[in-house]
């Protein structure tokens, strides 16, 4: 039996992953593919996501003003414990695994570090996660490029969540620039491997396109390396 495919959905808060997944996973399952579905971190789940969100909740303190070499340490067990549990064995039955984020969403924590330090984290980050916690690396990573303030506004529309106690945004949320930075990040990693980071423009004219039209681009990258 061949292996399955694995593919992420990725990109800043607010960039519409919820909605892309969804259409994807739909249109799979029309075609009669075996589709299994993740969704990081795992909030309400597992162990490791519950701590998640208590952190971005502040229950801790500021996780944005916390170093980023302990903040990522949750969402890495989460990570790996999903990737064990969920991913893996979905692959080795053949099955298509389609994510809402993922271990390559620490591109967040890379954006919190400064610019002349974000290199060396990130080689820490992705040794810590793909060699030392034996999380599987995803066949395709496709990043939704959205604009920031269309982000912002999209956030403050999602209905409540558990982990943020009542409030609009998580830590991570509320933190514009933070945004910023981490959408320059995403971008730093399609220059740096192509082949696995995928950048999907999902704005024309300062304007977000329909969401039927940014699935259509998803879907033909998909297609365009065979993977279906």
């Amino acid at each position: 039996m061949n292996k399955g495919k694995f593919i992420v959905i990725e990109g800043i808060d607010g960039a519409g992953k919820g909605t892309q997944t969804e259409l994807l996973v739909e249109r799979l399952k029309k075609e009669n593919r075996e589709v299994v579905v993740d969704d990081y971190p795992h909030y309400e789940t597992s162990f490791w996501g519950k701590h998640v969100g208590r952190m971005l909740s502040k229950e801790f303190g500021n996780p944005m003003e916390i170093s980023s070499y302990l903040t990522v340490l949750p969402y890495i067990l989460d990570e790996a414990d999903g990737s064990k549990k969920i991913i893996e064995p979905a692959l080795e039955k053949g099955m298509i695994v389609i994510s809402n984020r993922y271990f390559t969403s620490n591109v967040h924590q890379i954006a919190k570090r400064p610019e002349n330090d974000r290199e060396i984290y990130a080689n820490w980050l992705w040794e810590a996660g793909y060699n030392q916690m034996g999380i599987k690396k995803p066949d395709l990573v496709l990043v939704l490029l959205v604009d920031p303030p269309i982000c912002r506004e999209n956030i403050l529309k999602k209905i409540e969540r558990n982990y943020t106690k009542g409030q609009a945004m998580d830590a991570a949320e509320e933190d514009f620039n933070h945004q910023m930075e981490s959408a320059k990040e995403y971008k730093k990693m399609a220059d740096k491997e192509p082949d696995l980071w995928v950048l999907i423009d999902c704005c024309r004219d300062g304007k977000l396109l329909p969401k039927e039209e940014i699935h259509n681009i998803i879907f033909e990258e998909i297609n365009k390396r065979r993977f279906l």
